[in-house]
């Protein structure tokens, strides 16, 4: 094959896997104007709460007379982006792939194929690295001489960054994804680490915060400055390659700026051809799923009741897909973080720490404010567990197999109610959880119990809506699970109605605590749930009664 053809094949192969990858981060060929626009304004959003982010941090660094380590900060920040997305992207993209069947039957040869696959990721990392290292270096130049040989090396490196970690991390995750295959339930020790890693961010976040309470902005933004400085000089120590780039930005090192580019561009190479080389077997381990070993089957003593059975399959579906329960189960994620941090701290100090809402009160205010406090609690619980709705879009992601579903031996209310009952075993352990920990803390048993209703009772209301939603008006025709478990219909309504009727209903409890006292906070805080969760069980009981639909269900 001539270098002409090959560059003819290449380009409809790199089109191909670009709309791919934007269609997987949400960006759809039918999807209406309005939701387009709404993409790119929270798009926006984002992208300038980085830049300002990123910009207080480089000027923080300036402050603290750290500015020599931004450039070395700002080639590890584009790396670090780099490296995310491909973990993120590259199984099902670059490996693992389901139409390598017919990728493999194309007149093209697997060098094209896999450069197609992994450029788009390098291209996106290049997107990454440059916006985040552009306000970095910004508030670099505002104490360096913008000169227009170190403007052109700081453009250089920040498209040059990511490159080389990228192509490691390809590798890196190539070899994690094929250990993992091999384990039955990989899913659910993935998402026991994820869970693990959020809840350590969280509670990072309170600690720095309750450590940097009473210290004035611009200490603050002193000692952010002089942390990140440190971090920038580790990581030059740890990773040559980002010294050398911060070289040739501050100091014009030509010998820098070439070692770095070599390796920037050497390394994706290397990787591309060793892909190239074994990308057949490659795939083949990927895909291959976990050994299964002979065993005796041994027969139960009582044969599982259906709405047992399809229970379990749930929430096995649940553990199996650690996007899928991050997603909805982030929220019983932050009450055991929340029931702990009360526990282990108080609310009192937590108050005083201005950890919550940033204002430090003294005891006198704190204690004044001790009715309204016991009152709003319990909303903070129900707050989480109306976030958490793995029913919502559980329906939807029956997908092909919806067949199955339709045609089982049983009822649509036991089918229906097994997708509910795997969401309250889920938000009942971690309501559990957060109550062994606020008794174990000294909480009045009876603010402990409106906790635990608030809890349960929004999780099985908002839930029971969403599923009655999804029911009713199934997406069974995704190609990613993110356009029904992230921005389906169902998740939205009962995520964002959850929230709202917390926030009304803390506000009509301390209201009540106000004007009546505590007895009348606490009969709102066990009467609201309660008819929240009935009139949710009311709903999905209608739409179990239609029953349902036949084939063609979601089309």
């Amino acid at each position: 094959m001539t270098s002409h053809s090959r560059g003819r094949a290449l380009a409809p192969l790199l089109s191909l896997q670009v709309r791919s990858l934007l269609c997987g981060l949400g960006a759809r060929r039918d999807s209406g104007r309005l939701r387009v626009l709404g993409a790119c304004a929270l798009v926006a959003l984002l992208a300038a709460i980085a830049l300002a982010y990123l910009w207080a941090l480089g000027s923080g660094m300036v402050a603290a007379g750290a500015a020599g380590a931004i450039p070395a900060l700002a080639a590890l920040a584009g790396s670090l982006a780099a490296v995310a997305l491909v973990f993120v992207k590259a199984p099902g993209t670059v490996f693992g792939c389901r139409d390598y069947d017919l990728v493999a039957a194309l007149p093209v040869s697997v060098r094209t194929v896999v450069v197609a696959r992994t450029a788009p990721l390098y291209g996106f990392g290049v997107v990454l690295s440059a916006l985040l290292s552009a306000p970095l270096y910004a508030a670099y130049f505002t104490s360096a001489p913008a000169s227009p040989a170190a403007v052109a090396a700081a453009v250089a490196v920040s498209v040059l960054a990511p490159l080389a970690p990228a192509a490691a991390a390809t590798l890196v995750s190539l070899a994690l994804t094929s250990v993992a295959v091999r384990f039955r339930h990989a899913g659910a020790v993935q998402l026991v680490l994820s869970a693990l890693l959020v809840a350590g961010v969280v509670a990072g976040s309170v600690a720095l915060g309750r450590a940097s309470s009473g210290v004035d902005d611009v200490a603050a933004l002193a000692a952010m400055g002089d942390a990140a400085g440190a971090l920038s000089v580790a990581a030059s120590s740890v990773y040559p390659p980002a010294a050398w780039a911060a070289a040739a930005v501050r100091e014009g090192s030509a010998a820098g700026l070439l070692a770095f580019a070599a390796l920037s561009l050497a390394l994706p190479a290397l990787v591309t051809l060793a892909l190239a080389a074994c990308y057949p077997s490659a795939n083949a381990v990927v895909t291959s799923g976990p050994r299964r070993r002979a065993r005796s089957v041994a027969t139960s003593r009582a044969a599982a009741s259906p709405l047992r059975a399809l229970t379990v399959k749930e929430l096995r579906r649940i553990g199996s897909m650690p996007f899928y329960a991050l997603n909805d189960c982030a929220g019983l994620i932050l009450m055991v973080v929340a029931a702990g941090a009360i526990a282990l701290f108080g609310v009192d100090a937590l108050l005083a720490s201005g950890v919550i809402n940033g204002a430090q009160l003294d005891v006198r205010t704190v204690a004044a404010m001790r009715a309204q406090v016991d009152a709003a609690l319990p909303w903070v619980f129900g707050f989480c567990g109306a976030m958490s709705l793995t029913a919502g879009p559980s329906v939807s992601l029956e997908a092909r197999a919806s067949w199955l579903m339709l045609t089982a031996p049983v009822g649509a209310g036991t089918v229906l109610g097994s997708k509910l009952l795997a969401n309250l075993v889920l938000g009942g352990v971690a309501a559990a959880i957060s109550a062994a920990a606020l008794l174990a803390g000294g909480t009045s048993p009876l603010l402990v119990l409106q906790c635990v209703v608030a809890a349960v009772g929004m999780l099985t209301g908002f839930a029971s809506l969403s599923l009655a939603i999804d029911a009713s008006r199934p997406n069974l025709s995704w190609t990613s699970p993110s356009e029904v478990v992230k921005r389906g219909m169902p998740v939205m309504v009962g995520s964002i109605g959850g929230v709202l009727a917390s926030f009304g209903l803390a506000f009509l409890s301390v209201t009540a605590a106000g004007a009546f006292g505590p007895a009348a906070s606490a009969a709102v805080n066990l009467a609201a749930p309660a008819v929240c969760a009935l009139a949710g069980l009311a709903t999905l009981r209608a739409v179990a009664r239609r029953g349902l639909p036949g084939p063609g269900w979601g089309e």
